[in-house]
């Protein structure tokens, strides 16, 4: 048996509360330390998709000529903050460095058995009748514009049949036939029947949280400035008073790189401010997530709405937005869907444009503005909405 302790799971988003649900099973004590609320920093604004055939690691042979593409690009999906560069200059050599073959591979290798028992992982933390509510097994697709498959294309399909991903490489027609709101310049792709994705990647964490309630978690809602180990045990220094555990678990995000200093531990994590829109009224375009594999956005079906992620930008949590991405223009939906349909471009009066909610939210931050008439503003990180840069189109003829 388990000698029962005590456990402070510092950070409330999908790892804390999954860690603090898998302690709390194995009978220890819980408390759950964040200072927003659960589920509400970046957990709350990711692409919602699981998928063992996307393992493969960002940095990839030939990474470098698309990263400076990318860069180079002022509507691109990734931008670096020049007051970041000393933190993020080196972490984007490592990264770098990993895009050679040997390494590439080997990251694969780590990253498809982290990856492949995630949906079977979360089934066992939820419960089965939970996971059918939350989780939508329908597969899920990546798509390219151009017809030729690219210089690594043989080497990814053997690494996928290797390590047992199903996948089925689709043409034009079959594309349509599957995702008929799909945009007929997409000309090739690739379905993966073991993806899928979450209705709500809140409500995913929050159906955690209740999981782990059940079996007496607590929340404190209190930001840690500290960590104190001690002959005892360990104090958390908070905004709200000391919390004394036995154990604790460092789950927040970029900001467990302050935390760690103050243990005398340096991590080298970069800060990512990650963008997306979600579109309302429109999920039912697609059935599935469906990655545009050349810019590397993702649009995913919630039960919020489209969601639609990939742009990311390199910079100091706290910082504020950059006015070079503040760019007011509503998603067109004569470029994306036509009440609910594909657009006719042949009409374009019966067009209807949706309204976008788009934010801008650091990773690693604890809070982002309500939904609704409450502009309640975070304490820090973005302090508005913030519109998207252009996005592809990947929805409509």
């Amino acid at each position: 048996m388990v000698e029962q302790r005590t456990v402070a799971v510092i950070g409330g988003g999908v790892i804390g509360v999954s860690c603090a649900l898998m302690l709390a099973r194995e009978g220890h004590r819980v408390t759950v330390l964040e200072e927003g609320r659960i589920g509400h920093g970046c957990s709350w604004g990711n692409g919602a998709q699981y998928n063992a055939g996307s393992s493969f690691p960002m940095a990839h042979p030939g990474v470098m000529w698309r990263a400076l593409r990318w860069l180079a690009d002022t509507n691109g999906p990734v931008r670096l903050a020049p007051r970041e560069l000393h933190r993020t200059l080196p972490w984007l050599v490592r990264f770098l460095l990993t895009g050679r073959r040997d390494a590439w591979e080997a990251a694969y290798v780590a990253l498809h058995a982290l990856h492949a028992p995630c949906a079977e992982l979360y089934r066992d933390m939820l419960g089965d009748t939970e996971w059918k509510r939350v989780f939508k097994p329908n597969g899920a697709l990546h798509v390219w514009r151009d017809v030729s498959p690219g210089a690594l294309d043989g080497l990814v399909d053997r690494l996928r049949g290797a390590y047992g991903v199903a996948f089925e490489r689709l043409n034009a027609e079959e594309l349509r036939e599957l995702e008929p709101g799909l945009s007929r310049d997409y000309q090739r792709g690739i379905f993966f029947p073991g993806g899928g994705h979450v209705i709500s990647p809140l409500v995913l964490v929050e159906s955690l949280m209740g999981r782990a309630a059940a079996l007496d978690v607590a929340i404190r809602t209190a930001r840690v400035l500290a960590i104190e180990p001690g002959v005892d045990g360990v104090t958390l220094q908070t905004n709200t008073g000391p919390h004394r555990c036995d154990i604790v678990v460092i789950a927040a995000g970029i900001a467990s790189r302050g935390l760690a200093r103050s243990l005398g531990i340096s991590l080298s994590p970069a800060s990512e401010r990650g963008y997306h829109v979600t579109v309302p009224g429109i999920s039912s375009v697609i059935s599935r997530p469906v990655t545009d594999a050349a810019s590397a956005f993702v649009a995913t079906p919630l039960e919020e709405g489209l969601r639609i992620v990939g742009i990311a930008e390199f910079d100091a949590p706290d910082a504020p937005p950059d006015p070079a991405n503040r760019r007011g223009e509503p998603l067109d939906g004569r470029k994306t869907v036509n009440n609910g349909q594909p657009a006719d471009h042949r009409s374009p009066s019966r067009s209807c444009h949706h309204s976008v909610r788009h934010w801008a939210w650091p990773h690693g931050n604890q809070r982002r503005p309500h939904d609704g008439g409450d502009r309640q503003r975070p304490r820090r990180g973005p302090q508005a909405p913030a519109p998207v840069r252009s996005l592809p189109r990947a929805l409509g003829p």
